[in-house]
């Protein structure tokens, strides 16, 4: 007679709420990706506020690009750290491997019992840790509106701003004369933003996540100390 399984519980309130704005979150950037006029809206109100701070007038398009990219890196960085309870997901991970390495072991030496013990004890832990999994969505609702404005604004100020201010190339090592509007994969404006976007993003979540650490053992070592 055939093992009964029971059905997959469905997600708490909590992350189900999550799940769901994310979808918004998601079908938003669909629409503001698709719509120019709506596309258009966001990045003049977004506009209203980045140009100001970073626009420089148009004739440092580089150093805006550089300084968006950082801004809004740096603000994603902070709004993940909040979310994420960095112990308990490196806690999780850990576990989560241990079992995984054990599963590939038992599978290797065809002991089918041990694996479904193991699989039911990987269920039960990704239950129990749901909402550590769910945490860096959560950083993701709120960082999702800023990247729609960054970046419908970035669009806006090369292919509006800086045109029209004659500002739209610039030089690299291999080349005098690099125009921002030009398309290797991706546009050579988006390619500049991520080249500082993404290691600074490392670089902030790697001294975030050190400094959790630290303070964590720092209250650990204090209460063996009391104790």
């Amino acid at each position: 007679m055939a093992e009964e399984t029971s059905p997959p519980k469905p997600l708490p309130p909590r992350a189900s709420f999550t799940r769901n704005l994310m979808i918004m979150m998601f079908i938003l950037t669909l629409f503001v990706m698709f719509d120019p006029g709506l596309r258009d809206s966001f990045g003049r109100l977004a506009g209203a506020a980045f140009y100001p701070a970073i626009g420089f007038g148009s004739a440092y398009p580089v150093i805006t690009i550089l300084l968006a990219g950082s801004i809004t890196t740096v603000i994603s960085s902070l709004v993940r750290h909040v979310f994420t309870d960095w112990v308990r997901m490196t806690r999780f991970n850990k576990q989560m491997g241990a079992v995984r390495k054990a599963t590939m072991e038992s599978l290797r030496k065809g002991n089918p019992g041990k694996v479904q013990k193991l699989r039911e004890q990987q269920m039960e832990l990704q239950r129990k840790n749901l909402d550590v999994q769910f945490s860096p969505m959560k950083s993701m609702v709120f960082t999702f509106i800023l990247f729609i404005a960054m970046f419908t604004w970035l669009a806006q100020f090369v292919y509006v701003d800086a045109y029209s201010a004659g500002r739209v190339y610039f030089a690299v090592p291999w080349s005098d004369v690099v125009d921002l509007r030009a398309f290797y994969v991706l546009p050579a404006w988006v390619l500049l933003y991520s080249l500082l976007a993404i290691p600074i993003g490392q670089i902030v979540s790697r001294l975030l996540r050190f400094l959790t650490f630290r303070k964590r053992l720092a209250a650990l070592g204090a209460q063996e100390g009391v104790g």
